[in-house]
């Protein structure tokens, strides 16, 4: 019985006035596909509890378009090892759209390596990876580097990441890379060439120890950020570590994002594009070790990057960045901020006024019209 039929029956015998009211509409008479997708939106394991609902909603789970997946307690890693490898011979893969994964891989590399090789389909649109407690080496399928639909690809993976002879993400527009760690600078080179149409890019605290340079270049990217720490990197005797020379070509670039200790150089071309910049210069826990060597070289660190800059209309900074900025005898060099509007630093962190650094931004900023920090006053106790 179709719905109009339905229809016409629930309102037959109904009083004068009644005729036009329509009975309520059910969830079940939605079409698979609109159920489908209502299911892809529930979390993955109440997307499977609804196969008890009917003998037609047995099986539409399977082919579901979003899985999300989180290990819980250590007790309970065993109960989830199981479910997800259970879920994988059970749903239909090739639906996939969204794919979410967190767990700890500890001694089981080649289940994740057969989960990563499952639930990755040439159609994927978004993926995001976060894998830790990493033992042995994780392989990702070769489709994924050619994968013609991903859109945002997030990983997070401290261990090194890598790669086939062929990387190719022709959609890809937001990538975010968290701890991984490139083998060598052709391989990073390779990763950063094969996405042309990249627009968001996030580096947060990837290892460029055995990366001597690479160039960062697409030509809609427009956002960039930036965070390092090498603290975490630093042997006993606190050895320098050589860092990388990476090159960001920003034609289109808005806004970019530093927020680290100088661990690599970076150097912005072609970047008078960008409004919107961040330069959070902050000491590593060695500071004291190299005190005055580190404010030197910190402080050419944000001179390089404030030059690139001469059409920045919003500029955070550090108390940091700004006091070794004031070490350097470069701001002379320093170009004119003509477009600079909005001028803030730490809140957390005092300033002070005296900072040639930022009397000379001042300077150099004629139409500023928000400057926001905290100053320390020494005006004695409060009465």
């Amino acid at each position: 019985m179709d719905l109009e039929k339905k229809r016409k029956k629930q309102c037959k015998g109904k009083g004068k006035g009644e005729g036009n009211v329509e009975s309520s509409f059910s969830i079940c008479d939605l079409p698979d596909v609109i159920l489908q997708l209502i299911i892809s939106s529930l979390p993955t394991k109440e997307a499977i509890q609804t196969s008890i609902l009917s003998k037609r909603w047995k099986h539409l789970w399977r082919d579901i378009s979003k899985i999300e997946l989180e290990d819980g307690k250590p007790e309970e890693r065993q109960q989830f090892m199981h479910f997800v490898t259970r879920l994988l011979v059970a749903c239909d893969c090739s639906s996939l759209e969204k794919f979410s994964l967190t767990c700890n891989v500890d001694k089981d590399a080649s289940r994740v390596n057969e989960w990563l090789c499952g639930f990755i389909n040439p159609k994927i649109q978004e993926l995001c990876l976060c894998l830790y407690g990493i033992e042995e080496p994780l392989v990702f399928p070769d489709q994924l580097f050619t994968c013609a639909t991903l859109t945002n690809f997030e990983l997070d993976m401290q261990h090194d990441f890598n790669l086939p002879s062929s990387v190719h993400f022709r959609c890809l527009r937001t990538l975010t890379l968290s701890n991984i760690i490139f083998p060598d600078s052709s391989s990073a080179q390779q990763l950063f060439s094969g996405c042309p149409a990249l627009e968001d890019l996030y580096l947060i605290n990837c290892d460029l120890r055995n990366v001597q340079s690479v160039c960062i270049y697409s030509p809609l990217l427009r956002k960039i950020h930036i965070r390092e720490d090498k603290d975490g990197m630093l042997d006993e005797d606190h050895d320098e570590i050589d860092g990388c020379r990476v090159l960001i070509v920003g034609t289109n670039l808005k806004s970019f994002t530093y927020d680290g200790d100088c661990m690599n150089e970076y150097f912005l071309y072609r970047s008078t594009l960008v409004i919107d910049a961040s330069i959070q210069v902050l000491p590593p826990e060695y500071y004291w070790v190299r005190e005055e060597t580190w404010q030197i070289s910190s402080g050419k660190f944000t001179f390089r990057l404030l030059k690139s800059l001469p059409n920045v209309e919003k500029l955070s900074m550090s108390e940091t960045s700004i006091m070794t900025l004031s070490r350097t005898s470069l701001l002379g060099q320093l170009p004119l901020f003509g477009n600079l509007a909005v001028l803030e630093f730490d809140p957390f962190s005092s300033i002070e006024l005296s900072y040639k650094a930022l009397l000379t931004l001042l300077r150099n900023s004629p139409c500023l019209q928000v400057l926001r920090f905290q100053v320390v006053t020494s005006f004695g106790p409060e009465s």
